[in-house]
């Protein structure tokens, strides 16, 4: 993508890449939308009409890119705490309702099961909270910047209550209840870790159950995992990140494209009724029909197709070119639910058992999309980041492995606010009441 953008050379559609929006909006990259929508795209109009929250993604007020509208209900619900019940169920110990809990929880399976890891991650970036769906949440904190309630923005790794995740995890290490291999564990390492019952406990992506509980099965009949309820953190109150409903700035538009009418009515008619059930499902009559009530539905052939495949959800998407890896500017999720290997059991764990074991709970909610930045502000914060990224990561991994010892933390925070950790956050604040200020009016 950087080769293409260098050469002008980009295709009309694209997603996003190195460069930020705002460089391309200053090189004149990108297609400003906003005649072109009032004009053109009365599907799309309507959708920023009804998501107010999509004014986020505009530059200096006007609409570069598009976003991936979820069209049925958000099943996700981001990552939440998944642990081995059978063996609770054979110790008779019950399921912990809070952190602490959990590490009193964990120690006494490892006594029993010293041959175990109580806890394996997959990485660093949903360990330390480098990814947003971390567990880091759920424990009171943040690593990147978040929104409280009062509508300030707040640099989550320089707060005390992060200081707390690092000494947390510190001690986990120490006690041999976090797998010490985290960094270097590759996603089918920890997968294949799972699926054979190395592990205890994992705070990830809850679907992933559905590939390993089968497998755990093989290992021994009555092994499985299950989730958690979102556990009380150290400070009282409980909460948890999911995914969103929709994904913003997923489509960009060459402005050297040909024939930006024809773009705008392609991406209006892809967010059309039509649109989403050919992106979706494919060719009416073809791969899906129309019901009595008026709804597409999987042809039989498609649904026996793919009925011996044991990854058939993964695969049908891969085969159609449908859902969030690929192109459906508005998206029926739940039309690939039918493929799932699973039945909603304790067995399989799959997307609909995490929802029904959910859908009650008020802490999990959807993180707040940063406010637009200035010019100023975007080079600014681009200059923090390139600054203190990559040095808070390695230093962060230093403190949890007790490479750097925890008494040079605060002194570790004092170097990202001198690197412009702080001033980060005083951007996103002014950057928030300009927004703020332009909503109103």
């Amino acid at each position: 993508m950087n080769a293409l953008y260098a050469a002008g050379d980009m295709p009309d559609i694209f997603g996003a890449f190195s460069l930020t929006k705002r460089e391309m909006v200053e090189d004149g990259a990108l297609l400003p939308l906003n005649d072109l929508i009032n004009e053109y795209a009365p599907h799309i109009k309507q959708f920023f009409a009804d998501n107010p929250d999509l004014q986020r993604t505009m530059v200096d007020g006007e609409i570069y890119t598009l976003p991936m509208m979820r069209m049925d209900e958000n099943w996700e619900k981001g990552c939440v705490p998944m642990i081995r019940v059978d063996l609770l169920e054979k110790n008779g110990i019950a399921k912990p309702t809070t952190w602490a809990g959990l590490v009193d929880v964990l120690e006494q399976l490892h006594t029993i099961y010293p041959d175990m890891v109580p806890w394996g991650a997959r990485g660093q970036n949903r360990l330390i909270g480098l990814d947003s769906l971390s567990w880091v949440t759920s424990f009171g904190a943040d690593y990147n910047p978040y929104i409280d309630e009062q509508g300030l923005w707040h640099m989550g790794r320089i707060e005390s209550e992060y200081k707390d995740v690092v000494t947390f995890l510190n001690d986990m290490i120490n006690r041999g209840i976090l797998d010490s291999e985290y960094l270097t564990t590759a996603h089918q390492t920890w997968i294949e870790g799972l699926s054979s019952g190395e592990f205890m406990f994992w705070y990830d992506n809850p679907v992933f159950a559905a590939q390993v509980n089968p497998a755990l099965a093989t290992v021994d009949p009555d092994a499985r995992f299950e989730p958690l309820e979102i556990l009380e953190n150290p400070y009282g109150y409980i909460r948890n990140y999911q995914q969103p409903t929709n994904y913003v700035d997923e489509y960009y538009f060459s402005a050297d494209t040909k024939d930006p009418v024809l773009l705008i009515k392609f991406m209006d008619w892809a967010y059309s009724t039509e649109g989403m059930y050919t992106f979706n499902y494919g060719r009416d009559g073809e791969t899906y029909s129309i019901d009595a009530s008026g709804d597409p539905q999987w042809l039989p052939e498609v649904l026996a197709a793919y009925a011996g495949n044991d990854n058939a959800y993964y695969a049908v998407q891969s085969d159609f070119g449908i859902l969030n890896n690929n192109f459906s500017p508005a998206w029926l999720n739940l039309c690939v639910e039918v493929f799932r290997s699973g039945s909603g059991d304790t067995n399989t764990v799959d997307a609909k058992y995490v929802y029904n074991f959910y859908k009650d709970n008020t802490s999990i909610y959807e993180k707040t999309k940063e406010p637009p930045l200035s010019e100023e502000q975007d080079v600014r914060i681009r200059e923090i980041k390139q600054e203190i990224n990559d040095y808070s990561a390695t230093e962060i991994n230093k403190f949890v492995m007790g490479v750097r010892p925890l008494e040079e933390y605060d002194s570790f925070v004092q170097e990202l606010i001198d690197k412009g950790a702080q001033e980060w956050a005083d951007i996103l604040n002014e950057a928030e009441q300009t927004y703020q200020a332009l909503i109103a009016q």
